[in-house]
């Protein structure tokens, strides 16, 4: 049983690290939060209670954040943005909480419409960052279908010493997409909705096909539940079609 001492200070992390991602962004957007379906806010999925929250990310797309602090095992938050109005690749954070161990998991998908100069200078700034972290050991991840379209996947396990400094690496990775983002013009509607297909294409695929964290939302909720999670929530697809 974790101690009670870290499972505070493990929260006070979880809670900090998207308070100020949300807050950086609204340095630079109009972030509106969505209402969402109360089964959706406050899912159990494996025993854990997870605290769901949407947001609307003006000209850029959805964002998502998840949290799970009353556990005492893999305490976690999710801080993932879907793009839907630029070509830019899904972004996808996940800080894993177990006692004093840490798992940190940073990673971008190619969703993009074309591979313009924009798009390979983002993504090559992102996986500049990821090269960069070799101060940590590297945390093995399971293969999977998508790893093909994941052009970086940060995986490490920091010590509870470099708590602060894995809280940077956040912000320094969502600086470079803010930087990419701001980069990259508006997509016509073709391209938007070339853009929706791509996104909804890699929703859709990860209930039919199965993903590492997918398949425990599925078991739990069942597949057409996630579905909509996904449409609704997670990735917003529902609300951008075009």
């Amino acid at each position: 049983m974790a101690d009670k001492d870290i499972l505070q200070v493990n929260k006070q992390l979880i809670d900090r690290r998207l308070k100020d991602g949300l807050a950086v962004l609204r340095e630079y957007y109009m972030v509106q939060e969505r209402d969402i379906d109360p089964a959706f806010a406050n899912p159990v999925v494996g025993g854990r209670p997870y605290r769901v929250r949407s947001f609307d990310i003006w000209d850029v797309g959805n964002l998502l954040m998840m949290s799970a602090t009353e556990v005492e095992e893999a305490q976690l938050s999710s801080f993932v943005i879907m793009p839907y109005y630029k070509n830019l690749p899904l972004f996808s954070t996940d800080y894993v909480y177990t006692g004093e161990k840490r798992v940190v998991l940073i990673e971008a998908y190619d969703l993009a419409v074309a591979h313009d100069e924009l798009f390979e200078q983002g993504i090559a700034s992102l996986a500049a960052c990821a090269d960069a972290w070799d101060d940590a050991p590297t945390f093995p991840t399971k293969s999977c279908w998508y790893d093909d379209i994941r052009p970086v996947c940060i995986a490490k396990a920091p010590s509870r010493e470099q708590d602060e400094f894995a809280l940077w690496r956040f912000r320094d990775a969502l600086d470079l997409f803010i930087k990419m983002e701001r980069s990259a013009p508006l997509l016509d509607d073709a391209e938007r909705a070339r853009k929706w297909e791509l996104n909804k294409g890699y929703s859709d695929r990860l209930i039919d096909e199965g993903g590492v964290s997918t398949d425990r939302w599925t078991a739990a909720l069942g597949a057409d539940n996630v579905r909509r999670f996904f449409d609704e929530v997670f990735f917003g697809a529902a609300h951008y079609i075009i």
